[in-house]
């Protein structure tokens, strides 16, 4: 029985104690209502505008009203903007705090504010299925700096994702991308496993551009379904108030492609351009966003010389003259000037004119193919390879650097000319790697060479003659080993003289080039080779595949 009563009082107690600890809840809540400033630091150059979020609690935020402001009006603006967002405009260099704070001045928070003199970097985001990293990775920069215009550009990418894709990650919260940024240094850093929500909020993007797969680029049902969604899901992380949003336009697959996607067009290559310019033109006035016309400057360089060796296979854009071709495209597309000053080193003149209309032409009329009637015929090369395999015309195959000189060089138009090459200073020998090119040369080119080292032959020369005294002449070089740091450098030497730098180490597609060299009075040129300042390889090796001549005209 004791026990029973003592049992009764333990729940008696226990009772009390519940509704005690109830009523303590119930009493007062407004030690849970706040306001916070998500970024408790912001950084800005003068110039930058950027937009700020608060969170706040869930018992009655949503009736709050944001007031923002700077505490220093000479440093910066404030703005309110929807939602629980304001925008900061950074007026001059200097420290200063931000506010926010409801209109009954109850609730407020702070975020130091830094403002640094500089130039307002430019920044470019895309997010696609990889085309716009060709299309943005290697000129683009080089061509902002020579107009003075600082850039950082980023490309977030999985191969052939399609729109519908980057829907479903963001709602996934998935990891799972490629990230290539390219800083205003011209530096570059790739990272994967990067989410999208992670990249659009790390940087202050002034523009977004998307792009839809290459199979499903002509299909206007995948940009009405998923674009909208895709725009609105970003718009909600994006820092910049004024972000723009770009449509990349993809280009056609190449005519031999045999990917799955293609019979979505007929395997017609010009079917599938002109359903492509259809669906991104479509999907252009449904989100409001305008369009890089990068798939019409490819169409348009098709239609030179250069014809279907654009791509390097069938969907990938070659390593020179299509990539600097979108890349002047974006350009344009970007800034509105409507000329591109700047030439690559690899290219010789005519090709990065002949880029540079493709582009131009795009902008001007997006929607249409335009014939390059000028550049219908390229200009006479003069191809050499340089190693004991053999390569077919138009290729002059000089097989071991003791052979005789090489005599009455043809040109790839067949023609014999005045050209002889022989080697003046001697080489180590030749080695056979059996290494690819993407350049569209043939594999025999690529996988045997001349080659030297540095420590006991710090210099090996060629000399070639019959050149027309007065002429200007690009000299392209081309050298690929897999092995490490060795940087060669390639000294022309005539009448005036010029060199270029080439990393050699497992190299498929870059190339350097020497232009507006004159030959000497006997119509002689001198071309060295020798280690560059960067070459750290143990035995200063240097070499040479491919070497590719060609007269500079008017």
């Amino acid at each position: 029985m004791k026990s029973i009563k003592f049992i009764f009082c333990i729940l008696v107690l226990a009772v009390i104690a519940l509704v005690s600890c109830s009523d303590n809840n119930d009493v007062d809540l407004s030690n849970r209502k706040f306001v916070r400033i998500d970024q408790s630091s912001v950084y800005l150059t003068v110039g930058e505008k950027i937009k700020v979020t608060a969170t706040v609690d869930e018992i009655a935020g949503g009736s709050y009203k944001l007031l923002w402001s700077v505490l220093d009006p000479n440093v910066a603006t404030a703005e309110n903007l929807d939602g629980n967002a304001g925008a900061i405009t950074a007026i001059t260099a200097g420290k200063t705090v931000i506010k926010v704070e409801t209109v009954d001045k109850k609730l407020m928070y702070f975020a130091d504010l830094t403002v640094t003199e500089g130039e307002k970097a430019v920044k470019v985001l895309t997010i696609g299925s990889g085309m716009a990293n060709d299309a943005t990775s290697n000129y683009l920069h080089d061509i902002a700096k020579n107009a003075g215009i600082s850039l950082v550009i980023g490309n977030m990418y999985i191969e052939g994702a399609s729109l519908e894709d980057h829907v479903k990650n963001i709602k996934d919260n998935q990891a799972v991308y490629q990230y290539n940024r390219i800083a205003v240094d011209g530096s570059s850093n790739t990272q994967s496993g990067q989410s999208l929500k992670s990249v659009i909020k790390s940087e202050n993007w002034d523009y977004i551009a998307f792009e839809e797969s290459l199979a499903l680029a002509g299909r206007q049902e995948g940009y009405q379904t998923n674009l909208p969604q895709l725009v609105e899901l970003v718009n909600s992380w994006a820092t910049n108030p004024d972000v723009k949003y770009l449509l990349h336009q993809p280009w056609a697959y190449a005519k031999s492609a045999t990917e799955d996607g293609f019979a979505n067009y007929g395997r017609d290559q010009l079917k599938m351009y002109n359903a492509i310019v259809e669906a991104v033109w479509a999907a252009k006035e449904s989100v409001q966003a305008d369009v890089v016309p990068s798939g019409t400057a490819i169409q348009n360089g098709r239609t030179s010389y250069i014809g279907e060796e654009m791509l390097q296979d069938a969907s990938h854009l070659n390593a020179n003259t299509a990539k600097f071709a979108a890349a002047c495209t974006w350009f344009e597309a970007l800034f509105g000037q409507n000329e591109v000053s700047y030439s690559p080193d690899n290219l010789i003149n005519y090709d990065a004119k002949l880029a540079k209309a493709a582009a131009h032409n795009a902008i001007v009329d997006s929607r249409t193919v335009t014939e390059l009637v000028e550049y219908k015929e390229s200009p006479a090369r003069v191809y050499i390879d340089f190693g004991p395999i053999e390569s077919p015309a138009p290729f002059n195959n000089y097989r071991f650097p003791g052979d005789p000189a090489l005599e009455n060089l043809k040109d790839d138009k067949g023609n014999t000319t005045p050209f002889c090459l022989q080697v003046e200073k001697g080489f180590t020998g030749t080695l056979e790697r059996g290494l690819e090119n993407t350049l569209g040369f043939p594999k025999s080119a690529s996988e045997d060479m001349f080659f030297s080292d540095g420590i006991a032959i710090p210099v090996s020369s060629f000399r070639m003659s019959g050149l027309t005294k007065g002429e200007k002449y690009t000299f392209t070089f081309y050298g690929h080993i897999n092995d490490n740091n060795t940087q060669t450098e390639y000294r022309v030497i005539g009448a005036n003289e010029g060199s270029a730098y080439l990393v050699n180490d497992f190299n498929p597609d870059r190339v350097a080039a020497v232009k507006g060299i004159e030959p000497a009075e006997d119509g002689t040129i001198c071309i060295e080779l020798q280690p560059g300042p960067d070459n750290t390889q143990w035995a200063k090796f240097f070499g040479i595949n491919v070497m590719v001549v060609m007269p500079e005209g008017n």
